[in-house]
């Protein structure tokens, strides 16, 4: 069976598809042949939709972003990925809003034999948004990436270090930043320098680390740094960095909607993103407790184990030999 893989374009500090499909693809490689086709950017995005009709193979597999791709595909071999609809449901208004649901969605959902996404939750906003018969939408989580190992840390309870992670207007940095006003709290920012915010940062004497444009392997440090992860977000179609706390051992504070509860299971604390006092008593009451933070780390570890590669790589390979039939 020959399964082409279709990327979107290649993008500066933009890896999170093209990490999750690297993964699934390895796993698969001897089990499957393999192609790769990476869509090109700005004028040249629609030459290489037309392009891309040349390199199908027996599945195609629009691997995510660039779902416009499907109307350019045979229907009845492609496979689209939607990992969140959070563009359109949180930041499009009006006749903007109406034709990228048409075309980025809509359109495309009724091009391909089979929809697939990453969580529950986004399966239920693609039903509700676009009436798409749920039994052509199948839910596969993200792999846990690899590259993460466990990490034990004493827990630094003078000044604890909340690692977080992210540049959209989603991640709640700024409750985040109320929550932790005149405390111990230090915070570890992975994200696009803001000047705003840390002039934010300055005048509410919070003291910080603030890393952008860094690599896997510093991002592994940040990791290994911190005492707590948040990641309270507002809207997430999966949330990995829950994963990749649970695998350095490290204690994370997510949000109780979304998708995040289904990925956290019961290895994190959660919180209601919109309340930065629960926000703050959630990261005192980890502080504090020493047998919470270990029963979480140890549920961590367990519950990376339902997101492992191969287990994801082979619903995916079930998946592609049903339409193979």
């Amino acid at each position: 069976m020959n399964i082409t893989y279709f990327f979107r374009p290649k993008m500066k500090n933009a890896h999170s598809i093209e990490g999750v499909f690297e993964i699934v693809m390895t796993a698969l490689a001897d089990k499957v042949e393999i192609n790769r086709y990476d869509t090109t950017n700005k004028w040249k995005r629609l030459y290489s939709f037309f392009k891309a009709r040349q390199f199908q193979g027996d599945i195609n597999h629009i691997t995510g972003d660039i779902h416009m791709l499907a109307l350019f595909l045979s229907g009845n071999k492609t496979v689209l990925t939607i990992h969140d609809i959070g563009h359109l449901e949180r930041d499009l208004k009006g006749v903007k809003k109406y034709i990228f649901k048409i075309l980025w969605l809509y359109l495309p959902c009724k091009k391909v034999r089979l929809i697939t996404t990453i969580s529950s939750f986004t399966k239920g906003r693609i039903v509700n948004t676009c009436g798409i018969p749920e039994c052509k939408i199948k839910v596969i989580p993200n792999p846990a990436p690899q590259d993460f190992a466990y990490h034990e840390k004493e827990f630094e309870a003078k000044e604890p270090v909340i690692l977080q992670i992210g540049s959209g207007n989603n991640k709640n940095i700024h409750r985040l930043i109320t929550a932790v006003q005149n405390s111990k709290y230090r915070l570890l920012l992975i994200r696009k320098h803001d000047s705003e915010l840390e002039n934010l940062l300055k005048a509410n004497k919070i003291p910080y680390e603030w890393y952008s444009n860094i690599s896997r392997t510093e991002v592994y440090e940040c990791y290994k740094k911190s005492d707590i992860v948040f990641f309270a977000s507002e809207y997430e179609g999966f949330g990995v960095p829950i994963l990749e706390a649970n695998q350095v051992g490290r204690v994370v504070i997510t949000s109780n909607l979304s998708s995040m509860p289904e990925v956290a299971g019961d290895s994190c604390v959660l919180v209601d993103p919109y309340d930065s006092k629960k926000i703050r008593e959630a990261i005192d009451l980890v502080s504090e407790d020493t047998a919470l933070r270990e029963k979480l780390i140890k549920k961590g570890k367990e519950n990376v184990l339902r997101f492992d590669p191969t287990l994801i790589a082979g619903k995916y390979l079930s998946l592609y030999k049903e339409l193979s039939q």
